[in-house]
């Protein structure tokens, strides 16, 4: 009998399943990922959609700009909360261990970062995803996490751009995930790599408008 991708679980009627569960995986990350935070506390605010004013994203920076920066900060934390409850509750659900976890880990995460960017109910106008990928990273490779968000404040601090540290993130993230799986401190795990390249390629595709902005010298800073 062939063997599923996953070492050990067989392409039968459990590998099928696992198919399933998967894609299961995939769309109940992408509604929690829908979710909008900026959306809700736009209106509950100050009764202010977010797709209308400022950038037109519905993520922590523009509330910051738009609303504040109370209003910035809690957008911030649920949109990371949305990213860790994403990975956790697919680590819950998964009836296989090792591999399988990581795999499902991984696929949650992603679907949690396409929702939070084209969420199902509006329009498909979100955030850029940033928030959203580091609480799923947060749970999925801690360590390599630190050094995403080392590279995210060094690179705010330097510039006083949160697009630059946005970006700046993606790269801590792919390096230092690599640098400490090769040197052991955690175990590499193809699926976790797969999805820091995904939603990094996300994020980096999202944040377009910033790059031609950042490249005219016409990027708001955080603080003047």
């Amino acid at each position: 009998m062939s063997e599923f991708p996953i070492p050990g679980v067989p392409l039968s009627g459990a590998g099928i399943a696992l198919l399933l569960m998967f894609a299961l995986t995939f769309i109940g990350a992408y509604l929690i990922g829908s979710i909008s935070s900026g959306y809700v506390v736009g209106k509950i605010y100050r009764n202010v959609d977010l797709r209308r004013v400022g950038s037109g994203s519905t993520g922590a920076t523009n509330t910051f700009r738009t609303m504040g920066p109370g209003a910035g900060i809690l957008v911030m934390v649920l949109d990371i909360a949305k990213g860790a409850a994403a990975v956790l509750l697919a680590g819950v659900a998964m009836p296989y261990g090792g591999e399988v976890v990581a795999v499902a880990q991984a696929v949650a995460a992603v679907g949690a970062v396409v929702g939070h960017c084209w969420p199902a109910l509006l329009e498909g106008r979100g955030g850029r995803g940033v928030a959203t990928a580091f609480g799923a990273f947060m749970f999925i490779a801690t360590p390599a996490w630190l050094a995403a968000v080392v590279a995210f404040l060094l690179a705010l601090a330097l510039t006083r751009i949160v697009s630059v540290g946005s970006l700046a993130s993606v790269g801590g993230a792919i390096a230092g995930y690599l640098l400490l799986a090769a040197t052991g401190v955690l175990a590499f795990q193809p699926a976790t790599l797969a999805f820091i390249l995904v939603a990094g390629t996300i994020i980096v595709w999202r944040h377009r408008p910033n790059i031609e902005r950042l490249m005219r010298g016409a990027e708001p800073r955080i603080l003047s």
